[in-house]
């Protein structure tokens, strides 16, 4: 379940969604297995034919232009920096000695995620971890498929579907989880929506007031600075050309 919300975390859903329920076939997306890093091929094969749970988002808003929504997800250290600057989440995101990005929701939900593909209009992120709840406490490993697209709209519009799949470890564990899955699956989406809210504010922030948001990002010193001009740049050009 927590890879789930870890990945999840840095596309930076936002506005307007349509959610959808459990996979069907004609939702799934064509899989370049053979792209993908080697290490993580069959992992994330594995997740995807033998998931726990499964949600499926499409066609979800982003107010926000395309090069900056780029920079947020693949900055995911700024992203979490602006989101406590902003004072929206106290997510933290920090760089693992292993290549990959540690998360933690301050909630419950900790793991590590990373990038295993990258093309334009398309990410693919693996996650493990867990959710240590009062009363569940549930491990497991997860994938996230993004692709996005630009609207024609003016403010610039992204719409983004999404695939998420979190396979539970523990055998016994998953049996329950099958039994108890009309509890369960309102809890993941409880947490998405959580994850979705939070970016819609900041998207919503970043194109209104994009000075706004530096200043107050460059303020609180939570930022990498060589990061930080890099977003005032690409804020200012979306401005000037919207």
């Amino acid at each position: 379940m927590r890879n789930l919300y870890t990945t999840l975390f840095i596309f930076l859903v936002c506005a307007n969604i349509s959610y959808g329920g459990e996979t069907r076939n004609e939702d799934k997306f064509d899989i370049p297995y053979e792209l993908l890093t080697s290490n993580r091929k069959e992992e994330f094969s594995e997740i995807v034919a033998k998931h726990t749970i499964a949600r499926i988002l499409r066609d979800v808003e982003f107010e926000i232009d395309e090069s900056v929504l780029i920079f947020m997800m693949d900055h995911p250290l700024f992203l979490s920096a602006t989101l406590r600057a902003m004072e929206i989440k106290d997510y933290i995101i920090e760089p693992d000695k292993d290549g990959m990005y540690l998360f933690d929701d301050r909630k419950g939900l900790s793991g590590k995620f990373e990038v295993i593909y990258s093309e334009p209009g398309q990410r693919y992120y693996y996650g493990e971890g867990g959710y240590h709840g009062l009363i569940l406490r549930l491990q497991g490993r997860g994938a996230l498929l993004l692709e996005y697209r630009r609207g024609l709209s003016n403010p610039p519009i992204i719409y983004m579907n999404a695939n998420l799949y979190t396979k539970i470890e523990n055998i016994v564990l998953r049996i329950l989880v099958e039994i108890l899955k009309p509890i369960i699956t309102p809890l993941v989406d409880k947490k998405l929506y959580e994850f979705i809210e939070s970016a819609q504010e900041l998207a919503e922030e970043i194109t209104v007031h994009p000075e706004k948001v530096y200043q107050t990002v460059k303020e609180s010193g939570y930022a990498d600075l060589k990061e930080l001009e890099e977003f005032r740049k690409l804020t200012f050009q979306a401005e000037g050309g919207n």
